[in-house]
C-alpha cells in the first residue's frame, strides 16, 4: 500500500476512473470500475463519469474504513 500511497501524491483529490486505472496499473477503465465496485470503495458519478475521492482509495489500501 505504501507504493500506492506514494504514487497518488501527483493526482488530484478527486480522481477520475482513468486516474484509478493508472494508479492500479490495470489495462482498462472497465477493469478499474469493476475493481472499485467489487471492493466497496466509495465513488460517485457525475453523469456517466466516475469520481473517486483519493482519500477513500488510500484508506482502503491502509486498511481503514471508507465511510
Amino acid at each position: 500500500w505504501k507504493k500506492i500511497f506514494l504514487h497518488t501524491e501527483n493526482y488530484p483529490d478527486i480522481l477520475s476512473l482513468e486516474d484509478v486505472r493508472s494508479i492500479l496499473d490495470v489495462r482498462t477503465k472497465k477493469t478499474a470500475a469493476r475493481w472499485l465496485q467489487g471492493k466497496g470503495i466509495f465513488y460517485f458519478r457525475v453523469g456517466r463519469e466516475y469520481r473517486i475521492p483519493k482519500v477513500h482509495l488510500v484508506n482502503y489500501f491502509m486498511g481503514l474504513s471508507n465511510m
